[in-house]
């Protein structure tokens, strides 16, 4: 929505601006300049009307002792000076759309608004009025929306700034005992952690060991949630970590557990961050583990099979496209690495913004021809970027 309004192109509608003005308590025409550079401190006043009952000192939840991101806030927009359900409903309902929208367009389009809804979600944590029990739900969604946040900017190449982020989320959900945030959060600091350990010579054993540390964090959050698809979003990213430990008896294990749980189907208890998990997404966890293996052909078959489900989202469809072309690379097979990697390169220049996916393509092109179509159109894409 943010980014929106910075563009000017109206992708926010009129409609939807007052709703959402109405639901923070707000005049619509502050929507309409965007994110205002109000210092949080300034946000409430010692004559705010309508304080409601059982009010709560705001420090309880303001954690202030854990430094605060080092400057990733951005300036929020104006809150209101009194939080009711009504709003953390909406906080919700921006965490469940940032995230769906994440699946099609990429981090790279929506950081920018995720950090700037985070930032109002926090400014109204630390500076807004609230009952104990609204407190704790505002505690709680504004984990979500920083670990929804930590997700995109690890989708947009901002590592630091999305361990940040899932730090923060990890200490927010803990603090609001949130089993299902923090589940998330710990899941997420997992595959950031196997990612860069992908990347990190000679560092991939602690990274893959600090993968599996979190998850453990995750399972001892998740223990008593029902919900299959927690826990195979814990298991899939336990077997990437083994792969990367070269171990292949616990990938075949954990690859197992993980087929088993998304075989019992849809629950009343999966989260909405949840919705991307399907057996293909079990299948390209496997071929990632396969990859880290150094078994590539397998890797390049089991990816074949993910690209050949029609209902995987745009940019994660991007993101096992070039993995494709990467474990194709791996298996020396340039010749046709490039020929995939020119089948993404389409979207990545048009509808999807995804600096992790464009990484992925790295490889192809330190392989490519100098003069060749692919490592020319890379380099345009990726200078664009």
């Amino acid at each position: 929505m943010v980014h929106g309004w910075e563009r000017s192109d109206h992708e926010l509608t009129e409609r939807y601006a007052l709703l959402y003005a109405r639901a923070l308590g707000i005049n619509p025409d502050d929507l309409a300049r965007g994110p205002l550079p109000v210092p949080v401190s300034s946000l409430s006043s010692a004559d705010d009307e309508g304080d409601i009952e059982d009010p709560v000192n705001r420090r309880e939840f303001s954690i202030t002792t854990l430094g605060m991101l080092a400057g990733g806030l951005i300036a929020p927009a104006r809150v209101p000076a009194s939080v009711s359900a009504e709003h953390v409903c909406e906080l919700r309902r921006v965490a469940a759309r940032l995230c769906s929208s994440d699946w099609h367009v990429g981090g790279s389009t929506l950081l920018r608004e995720a950090r700037a809804h985070y930032a109002t979600a926090r400014a109204m944590l630390n500076s807004s009025n609230y009952t104990s029990a609204i407190g704790t739900e505002l505690q709680a969604v504004t984990a979500e929306l920083a670990a929804g946040a930590g997700f995109i900017a690890f989708d947009a190449a901002e590592q630091g700034l999305a361990r940040s982020l899932l730090t923060e989320a990890a200490l927010l959900a803990a603090g609001a005992a949130d089993p299902l945030v923090t589940a998330d959060t710990y899941s997420l600091l997992a595959l950031q952690s196997a990612y860069l350990a992908a990347s990190a010579g000679t560092a991939v054993t602690g990274l893959a060991r600090e993968a599996l540390r979190f998850l453990d964090q995750a399972v001892s959050a998740a223990r008593h949630e029902a919900s299959p698809k927690v826990h195979v979003i814990i298991a899939m990213r336990r077997a990437r970590a083994y792969g990367l430990l070269g171990d292949g008896r616990e990938v075949r294990a954990h690859i197992t557990v993980a087929r088993r749980e998304v075989d019992r189907g849809n629950h009343p208890g999966d989260p909405h961050w949840t919705a991307f998990v399907t057996p293909s997404e079990v299948t390209a966890h496997e071929a990632m583990a396969c990859l880290a293996l150094g078994e590539a052909s397998r890797a390049t078959g089991l990816f074949r099979d993910v690209l050949s489900d029609p209902g995987l989202p745009a940019r994660n469809r991007a993101l096992y496209q070039a993995s494709l072309a990467s474990a194709l690379t791996a298996a020396g097979d340039q010749s046709q690495a490039a020929t995939e990697g020119l089948r993404v390169l389409p979207v990545l220049e048009g509808s999807v913004k995804s600096a992790r996916t464009v990484n992925q393509l790295r490889p192809v092109r330190e392989q490519a021809a100098r003069d060749s179509e692919f490592a020319i159109r890379f380099d345009a894409m990726a200078a664009a970027s």
